[in-house]
């Protein structure tokens, strides 16, 4: 039976490191009163590098900083704490005082299953209801040359492409390009039936760049679907990307008469929770998400 790790979002990252640094802090002496001056906005973020991490906190840096502590020291003591987490797989003190983290495979991976059990649900509080309006003139005006849906999601951004090149299907085009992804998935989805290939749940086994880089797009979903709806469309862009890089790097249909491996199959569960909340995500802006293109 597979071990199971409570699985973990940049949310709840977010809230495991700010604990672990109170904790961190009050050994070093900061009581209550000084905690509560410390600055715990954007606590992580992602490195440009993703060799040297899948996240990065600065937050003992900034405490260092203002508190006059140094900060290289909270970050080992900071590191040392997290890396006592079953959900952290490593953590590495980088440069004066940032913390480069890895998550455990397994507390990763949990987010797929958790994806594909909420279904249409999944990061939406109501899911019956489009919350986005757009210009009706300037809809009309715009469908008539790209069609309803492009134009919707031209108009939800905050800048949009020329129309000529929104009639398109290139992926310059951000609304053919988030709606391919989802149609990829699809047909992906189709052939695996046909080879008779059904998901798997060894989500530890998914380890590799794109399939991390995937995982953790999709793990941002839950806060950006409370967001304006510019900030939903170049999400859905870029886990558009994310899909197409795993598509091309990770094969998840065996070749030829290959028989399916666990890995394949851990796989496919991805695609499925990726198409899911490319899904979610349209249906957010009340966009069409086709299964074929």
């Amino acid at each position: 039976m597979r071990t199971r790790i409570r699985r973990v979002n940049p949310v709840q990252l977010t809230a495991l490191i700010r604990a672990a640094a109170t904790d961190v802090l009050t050994g070093h002496g900061v009581d209550t009163a000084t905690l509560r001056t410390i600055d715990w906005t954007a606590p992580i973020a992602r490195p440009k590098d993703p060799a040297r991490g899948e996240y990065a906190t600065s937050v003992a840096l900034r405490a260092g900083s203002a508190l006059d502590l140094p900060a290289r020291a909270l970050a080992a003591d900071l590191a040392a704490a997290l890396s006592g987490r079953d959900e952290i797989a490593s953590a590495e003190v980088a440069g004066a005082g940032f913390v480069n983290l890895r998550l455990a495979a397994a507390a990763r991976g949990e987010l797929i299953g958790e994806v594909l059990a909420a279904g249409d649900g999944y990061g939406r509080p109501d899911r019956h209801v489009v919350h986005h309006v757009v210009d009706d003139d300037a809809y009309e005006t715009l469908a008539e040359r790209v069609g309803p849906d492009v134009a919707r999601y031209a108009l939800l951004r905050s800048t949009r492409p020329e129309p000529g090149v929104l009639a398109r299907r290139v992926e310059e085009n951000p609304a053919f390009l988030v709606r391919f992804a989802h149609a990829r998935m699809c047909a992906l989805a189709r052939w695996a039936r046909e080879l008779g290939v059904t998901g798997g749940e060894e989500y530890g086994l998914l380890t590799g760049p794109a399939e991390t880089a995937l995982i953790g797009t999709l793990g941002e979903f839950e806060a950006v679907a409370r967001c304006e709806p510019d900030r939903v469309t170049r999400y859905l862009e870029r886990l558009a990307v994310a899909v197409g890089e795993f598509e091309r790097t990770c094969p998840v249909l065996p070749m030829g008469d290959a028989p399916a491996t666990e890995r394949h199959r851990a796989r496919l569960a991805l695609a499925k929770a990726a198409r899911q909340v490319l899904r979610n995500g349209l249906d957010l802006l009340g966009v069409d998400a086709p299964e074929r293109m």
